[in-house]
């Protein structure tokens, strides 16, 4: 027997999050967020769950992340942001967040690869070679106009 994103990350989202936290595809992401994502098989997609909005009540002042999805059995995290240089720390910030959240999270415990995403809110414009840009890259943050799975 072996854990399962289809089992287990619906659980672990609404132990992390709250009831009604869990939304089957992508329904959990914003209209204009979910535009950005291409699937390249909808059925492969387990799930996903706004942690932002979920968490802003009890962490108002925290740089909090997005969005989780389980897509094809692995943990995919996308962050929603303007891609510019100016805009790097805050996205470099809010993966830091995400990272402490997730070692006292029950969606942390799951045993799946994870996959960290900036997807671009319009245009990118981190400068090429520049501190940011590299800060960016360390953090395995390299900001996509598109996600294609």
């Amino acid at each position: 027997w072996c854990m399962t994103l289809e089992t287990d990350f619906p659980v672990a989202i609404e132990q992390d999050l709250g009831t009604g936290a869990y939304q089957k595809g992508l329904q959990a992401l914003k209209a204009s967020d979910r535009s950005l994502i291409k699937p390249s098989n909808t059925r492969l997609c387990q799930g996903s769950a706004d942690i932002d909005t979920r968490l802003a009540e009890q962490q108002p002042q925290s740089p909090r992340w997005d969005y989780v999805m389980a897509y094809n059995q692995t943990l995919h995290f996308i962050e929603v942001h303007p891609a510019h240089t100016s805009e790097v720390s805050a996205v470099i910030r809010k993966k830091e967040w995400l990272m402490a959240w997730l070692k006292n999270s029950r969606l942390g415990k799951l045993e799946s690869p994870r996959r960290f995403h900036w997807l671009a809110s319009d245009k990118i414009a981190i400068t090429k070679g520049s501190k940011q840009a590299r800060a960016a890259a360390q953090m395995g943050l390299t900001p996509v106009r598109q996600l294609t799975l």
